[in-house]
């Protein structure tokens, strides 16, 4: 019998039923001199083009304006799990909290979380990151 299809398929299928967990995901806190509308912006073209799989996975998100917050995040298909988020916080008019977050199963791990990193603090979308960072 020939198993290939679900070797392939399995990182999707165990991604598809974990969704980020606080304690343990991988996550990214940082402070951007960026106005928080700008990263909300950068965020969700960067989810779309990054974490969507091709349309597969919904992104979602929101600007709080009262609050000076905001979110994007990709669900599931039915928008239960999380499987990756970015949560901003202005700080005041050109900068901001941001905090980044992944399930760090498949196409949301920690390549995807240092991508999402650059293309805040830089503006330039990229799947891959291409800054060394400290280890």
């Amino acid at each position: 019998m020939n198993f290939k299809w679900l070797i392939t398929l399995a990182p999707l299928l165990l991604g598809a039923c974990m969704g980020i967990n606080p304690n343990t995901s991988p996550k990214d806190s940082f402070t951007v001199p960026v106005a928080y509308e700008v990263i909300f912006e950068r965020a969700k073209a960067q989810a779309q083009r990054c974490w969507s799989a091709d349309g597969e996975f919904p992104i979602i998100g929101e600007i709080n304006s009262a609050d000076r917050t905001a979110f994007v995040a990709v669900t599931g298909e039915l928008g239960g799990s999380r499987y990756g988020q970015v949560d901003i916080r202005a700080l005041d008019a050109q900068s901001s909290q941001v905090q980044v977050m992944v399930n760090g199963i498949n196409i949301w791990n920690a390549k995807s979380l240092a991508a999402m990193h650059e293309v805040i603090q830089f503006g330039t979308p990229t799947c891959i990151s291409y800054m060394p960072r400290p280890q």
